[in-house]
């Protein structure tokens, strides 16, 4: 056996250990109990690369993309009457 194929049985063994770390990981933290997106958010902190992430949560990047989209625009979005009213406010303080 080459020293070259030796070193890569020994990173894909590295690999497999680093994954089924992080999965206990989030198995014992708080993030278990969170969405799908704070799931791939905590074993990203982990250095598990998004796409490995999504596939352990059985999901796919492009949705977790999406879904950090759709988290990243709701937090600017403000709606309701509270909302309304506090725009009002502004308003009138603008025109004086």
């Amino acid at each position: 056996m080459a020293d070259g194929d030796a070193r890569s049985q020994i990173d894909k063994i590295g690999t497999v250990i680093a994954r089924a770390l992080a999965f206990l990981c989030l198995q014992q933290s708080s993030a278990k109990e969170g969405t799908l997106l704070d799931k791939a958010r905590f074993l990203a902190g982990l250095g598990l690369p998004y796409a490995d992430a999504a596939g352990m949560l059985g999901t796919t990047k492009d949705s977790l993309d999406a879904l950090a989209r759709q988290a990243k625009s709701a937090k600017g979005k403000k709606s309701g009457k509270e909302a309304k009213g506090k725009a009002k406010i502004k308003r009138r303080k603008r025109s004086r």
